[in-house]
């Protein structure tokens, strides 16, 4: 008595706060929804009723921007099931995760089978405090999430190895990456591809009433950064006070050592994996550099979405894994010849099976739901909604960012959203003497808060496939139970940092 199970954890009833016995209530309910892939494939039969019942009752709204008329779309016509038929294999290559995780991983998956990474990873442990690696994994995050959406592929596999060699359960490695990457979107140490993301749908929609305004996409730099410094001391004492003590490290096996002492041909092999490496980052450094150069755009900028160094990253990134892989592998004597570098690939992207399968769900439900509009409606009738509240100051602020993090659930695209938004709120705020930063600083807040949550999350599938090689009965349930404290905390420490810079009036950047 006084103890019952959980997915093979003994938890202590007396010993439960209240806050462990809410969590636990999330991760039972939430476990014992069917798999992911079956909720996806429920999703879409309840999309193709919903579609036809908001249609039949002739659901539209106008657009903000281009005032057409947008209606419901029935998916359940004779003309849009030929479509979705005809479509699906096509849904599937194109579903954009896809091939950026997959791509990633034939880099990764070398450098992991090679055996580099675990070598790797054992110097970076030995090196680097364990107290401080909670702020490492974040600021990694923060860091990767400025380039791209690389922080959700690269990171939560290697936080996991990096807290197993800690003798720390890799899952909450796992679950402190997720978090690090996905406070990333309102926060950031540099001007990164999100900023100028959005300030290209920021510009035109303040233009809508201002024509003549004009900013940089380092609007809402000081405020990043300075959010960036508060999240990290903040998502690191979420995982130490609320996270970890939720699942226990690893047992020690009889006969196990403390750590693992490295042989000298694997001292060489890190050696010369580390000098390709710098060759490697040497190289990209003379292409991206200079009048004309390889990496940049025909405009001159390496940092545009157009640019080869943005729109080829993902294999940039999975070069920087493969290189230092396939030479610390030949040093060492695991590679030996193309046959091992093709076996040890395939054994990678052999493990990625599970992965692909609720991709391939999850990408026809996203595409049933961007066909049927109702992300849309549900966006606009939202937004109208909450600017008839009458609401001013940070009241209105905060009424905003919590409208943007419930639509965040439904609509994962930032660019997406803020397309639909932007034309609304950007006008309406500067009419009532609000500068547009403001006015995107607040969005990303609200964007950022929910990604973790939101089960329609792209790399969603990538980190449960990720949990699932530690606990397999790791669920949604789980992933979301556990993502709550950080979701929860860094919304309330983002919203009381944007009110000093508010209330004071602070710059939001340049």
């Amino acid at each position: 008595m006084g103890k019952i199970e959980q997915k093979g954890k003994n938890i202590n009833v007396k010993n439960m706060t209240t806050l462990d016995k809410i969590l636990n209530c999330f991760e039972i309910l939430g476990n014992k929804l069917p798999d992911p892939v079956s909720i996806f494939l429920i999703l879409c039969i309840a999309i193709l009723i919903i579609s036809f019942v908001c249609s039949k009752a002739g659901i539209a709204v106008e657009h903000p921007l281009t005032h057409n008329i947008i209606t419901a779309e029935n998916l359940l016509s004779k003309g849009n099931l030929k479509q979705i038929l005809m479509s699906m294999v096509t849904v599937f290559q194109t579903y954009p995760p896809l091939g950026v995780v997959l791509v990633a991983m034939i880099g990764i998956g070398l450098a992991d089978k090679s055996g580099f990474l675990e070598c790797l990873l054992t110097v970076v442990v030995k090196k680097v405090p364990s107290n401080l690696i909670y702020f490492t994994v974040v600021i990694m995050g923060l860091i990767f999430t400025g380039i791209g959406d690389a922080g959700f592929i690269v990171l939560p596999p290697l936080a996991a190895l990096i807290f197993l060699n800690l003798g720390k359960n890799p899952i909450v490695g796992m679950l402190l990456s997720f978090a690090g990457a996905a406070i990333g979107f309102c926060s950031g140490l540099f001007v990164s591809l999100n900023d100028i993301l959005l300030t290209s749908f920021t510009i035109p929609a303040a233009q809508l009433l201002s024509s003549t305004f004009t900013k940089s996409p380092a609007m809402t730099l000081y405020f990043n950064i300075t959010n960036s410094v508060l999240q990290i001391f903040v998502i690191a004492w979420v995982t130490v006070k609320f996270v970890e003590p939720r699942f226990p490290a690893p047992e020690k096996k009889s006969g196990e050592s403390e750590g693992k002492e490295m042989l000298e041909v694997e001292r060489k092999g890190l050696r010369y994996a580390g000098i390709s490496f710098l060759i490697y980052m040497v190289l990209i450094i003379f292409l991206a550099v200079g009048k004309g150069a390889f990496l940049k755009d025909d405009a001159g900028s390496l940092v545009s979405t157009k640019s080869p160094l943005m729109a080829g990253l993902i294999p940039i990134m999975a070069l920087a894994f493969f290189i230092p892989g396939l030479v610390f592998g030949k040093i060492t004597g695991k590679i030996k010849n193309d046959k091992d570098v093709v076996k040890m690939i395939s054994q990678t992207l052999g493990e990625m099976g599970g992965y692909i399968f609720i991709v391939f769900v999850s990408a026809q439900f996203l595409s049933l739901f961007s066909k049927s509009n109702l992300g849309i409606i549900m966006a606009i009738k939202g937004a109208d909604g909450i600017r008839g509240l009458g609401l001013e100051g940070m009241p209105l602020l905060v009424a905003y960012i919590f409208l943007v993090a419930f639509i965040n659930i439904f609509i994962g695209s930032a660019s997406a959203k803020w397309a639909i938004l932007s034309p609304v709120f950007v006008p309406m705020f500067m009419l009532l003497g609000y500068d547009p930063s403001l006015t995107q600083m607040a969005y990303r807040i609200g964007d950022a808060s929910t990604n973790m949550l939101s089960p329609l999350f792209p790399y969603l599938p990538l980190v449960l496939a990720v949990a699932r090689k530690y606990d397999k009965n790791f669920g949604i349930g789980t992933l979301i139970a556990n993502m709550i404290p950080y979701s929860l905390i860094t919304l309330i420490a983002s919203i009381l940092l944007l009110t000093v810079f508010f209330t004071c009036g602070l710059p939001f950047g340049l």
